[in-house]
């Protein structure tokens, strides 16, 4: 999505800021023993509703998503868009049932503060969700590729292909996708 979100979005961490934040975060993740939880977030029906609606009225969404994630977003939490309608949330702190009860909230917020846009589907919101797994042989980008997966999964595998936080296992043949030893996982 070309120019949508660089100066809209400023507010929000890009790429590479949520990268070095996120080695900071399993850094000390490991050594506290504490749980690190991230959340992935992809609009459902964004591409439809830019082409329906056009550009102007897309940024204002994705100013509205954003805003309403970072308004829902538990206490030491952190939020970074990584372009076009993808966004993700970083929950220091966190085991994967309470970023499950966060996620369930934010899919539950934009279902209902999306549902009367015009377009040819309602905007709602996929979200995967991960937590570090006990000790410390797991990494920074292994934990955003499992909750990037499970995302990716629950959006175009499982039905429907809209509206929903998946945590739970992956097929097998999902793990070469991505840097996850599958041992160290719990619940692949």
């Amino acid at each position: 999505m070309p120019n949508l979100i660089a100066d809209q979005l400023n507010g929000l961490m890009d790429r590479q800021a949520l990268q070095a934040l996120m080695e900071q975060a399993a850094t000390a993740a490991r050594s506290s023993g504490q749980s690190l939880a991230v959340l992935t977030l992809d609009l459902d029906h964004f591409k439809a509703y830019l082409e329906d609606q056009g550009q102007s009225q897309a940024q204002t969404v994705l100013q509205s998503a954003a805003k309403l994630f970072a308004d829902r977003m538990p206490a030491g939490a952190s939020l970074a868009h990584l372009g076009g309608d993808e966004f993700v949330m970083l929950l220091p702190a966190t085991d994967l049932a309470a970023a499950v009860a966060t996620a369930e909230t934010l899919r539950a917020a934009v279902e209902a503060e999306f549902a009367s846009l015009g377009g040819p589907t309602p905007l709602t919101v996929t979200l995967g969700a991960a937590a570090s797994p006990s000790g410390s042989d797991w990494t920074a980008r292994s934990l955003l590729a499992l909750a990037d997966a499970r995302m990716t999964f629950g959006k175009k595998r499982l039905l429907p292909h809209h509206n929903r936080v998946w945590s739970g296992t992956l097929p097998s043949d999902w793990y070469p996708r991505f840097d996850v030893q599958a041992e160290v996982w719990p619940s692949l």
